[in-house]
């Protein structure tokens, strides 16, 4: 009779285990940020055409809300916008933002965005690049080719 109760108990358990569905303990709940692309190359950008509007499109594949917690540009030449509400598993947003290259002063630049969020791993740099054709530059080029 013993014997019948251990046996029948544990293919009870093996069933419950089999068909349990999903995460099974807080630290597999967990929010996941998947960008479509992490940089953005702008070529050659004259300071005359203005700001340059970008976007970085993510989705979040965990299954826990996802969180952006800080978004921070390396230069002030960069101006972000990002979502303060949390974006459940599945959703998508975006971090959007304008490029001033009239302050940028090298020719090749590379502009990082710093985001960090309550996912693993809890950040992710962004990068926008390109190189900056001014209009200054070229008339000096001009004036360098005659002399």
């Amino acid at each position: 009779m013993k014997r019948a109760i251990v046996i029948f108990t544990y293919f009870l358990g093996l069933i419950v285990s089999l068909h349990a569905d999903g995460p099974q303990n807080v630290d597999d709940f967990n929010p996941v940020i998947s960008f479509e692309k992490n940089n953005i190359n702008f070529g050659l950008v004259d300071k005359s055409e203005g700001d340059k509007k970008f976007e970085f499109r993510f989705v979040n594949t965990g299954n826990a809300p996802l969180v952006l917690t800080y978004v921070h540009a390396s230069c002030s030449c960069v101006k972000i916008e990002y979502p303060r509400h949390p974006i459940a598993p599945g959703d998508s947003s975006m971090i959007t933002g304008r490029l001033n290259p009239s302050t940028i002063h090298e020719t090749d630049f590379k502009r990082s965005i710093l985001v960090r969020t309550n996912a693993n791993p809890p950040q992710t740099r962004l990068f926008i690049t390109g190189k900056i054709n001014s209009v200054e530059r070229e008339k000096n080029k001009v004036i360098l080719i005659f002399n």
